[in-house]
């Protein structure tokens, strides 16, 4: 699907609020934004199974989705994430397994930021890396201050 102007402003802010991108110039957000897919997911639908490699950030514009994770033949929903929200940043930069499988649970529109588009940007601007990856880093230190 193609973002609409309104699109591409709510990804702007979206992307904005995760962290990850704060020190991006106007030109490397622009690039950003012209490297966004939208996808429309049913209800019940799934978005990413995990395992599934992916190098993604994913952006809920509407709806909401289910975070699953399975643990041997054990599966549980261990979060749902409504508009706003995102998920898939650890992998952006190194494609990896996904750690849960995202389900949508309503009629959901989901705005996705490839990992190609961030690696073309972090050649020309290193010290992005460094900062996402400060970013991820914070972020997998709050989930395990979580699950302790």
């Amino acid at each position: 699907m193609e973002l609409t102007p309104q699109d591409q402003q709510w990804a702007k802010e979206t992307i904005m609020k995760t962290g990850l991108f704060s020190t991006c110039s106007a030109d490397n957000m622009q690039k950003m934004l012209d490297g966004l897919v939208k996808e429309h997911h049913k209800s019940g639908a799934t978005v990413l199974f995990q395992g599934e490699i992916s190098s993604r950030l994913y952006l809920v514009e509407t709806g909401k989705v289910s975070v699953n994770v399975r643990t041997g033949r054990d599966k549980a929903k261990v979060a749902e994430l409504g508009p706003n929200t995102y998920f898939g940043e650890i992998s952006l930069l190194r494609p990896r397994a996904a750690t849960a499988t995202i389900k949508a649970e309503e009629e959901t529109d989901i705005v996705s930021l490839p990992g190609e588009i961030v690696q073309a940007l972090i050649k020309n601007d290193p010290a992005l890396s460094d900062f996402i990856n400060k970013k991820i880093e914070e972020r997998l230190q709050g989930q395990k201050k979580k699950e302790e």
